[in-house]
């Protein structure tokens, strides 16, 4: 009897502990650890951040590295127009002469942009033009024009660009240079970003902080207007709402951007990289990254399973 006993009490207990972890709900990896494993073994260096508005990050993957900040550095000379436009010291209708000529942030030489290598060619067809303030400032984001970017530096000014981002106190941010300053970069003066510094922009940008709150969503619209659209898009279902800027140069793919869910909430998404020795792979990395960050804040958000921040 004891040894039946026994092996009834040892049946009991496996039985209760099996009903046990049946009952237990398998805890579900996090988006950090989804996100983490997508880019691990990838070829290439990857940053991201993820968070919902006004919340802290849900990913912040390698989001403190400094990265070649490729053209979303434009984010800043916008924000830099911004600021001027609401002190009174420029104005959307002022213009600018076009010219493709520039003088190096270092020493005396001057520099001009080699066409091939930008986005936008009508601008350089409207050389010894005035154009408006903000049409370079729409082309500079949405077409990514290095002409109108430079243009719009030189009337502002690298050291008043440099003011406005420490007055409002967006850290992970280097904004060095004119594009193609190649005098100025053989020195060290580089644009960089970290994805923490570009998602701290987008949630006070999000928030009505940039500048104010009118200035801000004057510059979201900008940004709704993106043309190109091949890393954070592809992984959203489509017609999904977006403002972001992309950036790229070789080996580098960079996308920074609020997300718009179909409950009204936002989410805030940067993606950056360097060192792709296959750029196009590289994308589909992100592509799936996006993807990823989307279902997950949708899925929370139509379970309620976060707070409205």
């Amino acid at each position: 009897m004891p040894g039946i006993c026994a092996k009834l009490w040892r049946g009991t207990v496996i039985a209760v502990l099996m009903a046990a972890c049946a009952s237990t709900p398998v805890h579900a990896a996090s988006l950090s650890d989804e996100v983490a494993a997508t880019v691990a073994g990838q070829p290439g260096h990857f940053a991201v951040y993820a968070a919902l508005s006004g919340q802290r990050p849900e990913v912040c993957l390698h989001c403190t590295d400094y990265i070649n900040a490729a053209s979303t550095m434009k984010l800043f000379v916008l924000d830099a127009a911004y600021d001027m436009f609401a002190r009174g010291t420029l104005h959307p209708q002022d213009r600018i002469v076009v010219k493709n000529q520039f003088h190096s942030l270092v020493g005396s030489r001057s520099f001009a942009l080699d066409q091939k290598e930008d986005s936008y060619d009508p601008l350089y067809a409207q050389s010894g033009q005035p154009v408006a303030v903000a049409e370079l400032l729409r082309v500079m984001i949405q077409y990514s024009s290095n002409l109108a970017t430079n243009l719009l530096i030189e009337r502002v000014g690298v050291p008043y660009i440099r003011a406005v981002i420490r007055t409002q106190h967006i850290k992970g941010v280097r904004f060095g240079r004119m594009i193609e300053d190649f005098d100025a970069n053989a020195r060290g003066i580089h644009n960089q970003m970290t994805a923490k510094g570009l998602g701290l922009f987008m949630q006070k940008l999000d928030h009505g902080e940039i500048v104010g709150p009118e200035q801000s969503r004057a510059m979201i619209d900008i940004l709704r207007g993106q043309t190109f659209n091949d890393m954070i898009p592809p992984g959203l279902p489509s017609g999904t709402p977006v403002a972001h800027k992309t950036g790229w140069v070789d080996g580098v793919r960079n996308d920074a951007g609020i997300v718009f869910l179909p409950d009204g909430q936002h989410y805030i998404l940067v993606m950056l990289s360097r060192s792709l020795p296959d750029e196009a792979a590289g994308v589909r990395v992100l592509n799936t990254v996006s993807r990823q960050v989307y279902d997950h804040f949708a899925h929370v958000r139509g379970k309620g399973g976060l707070n409205n921040p």
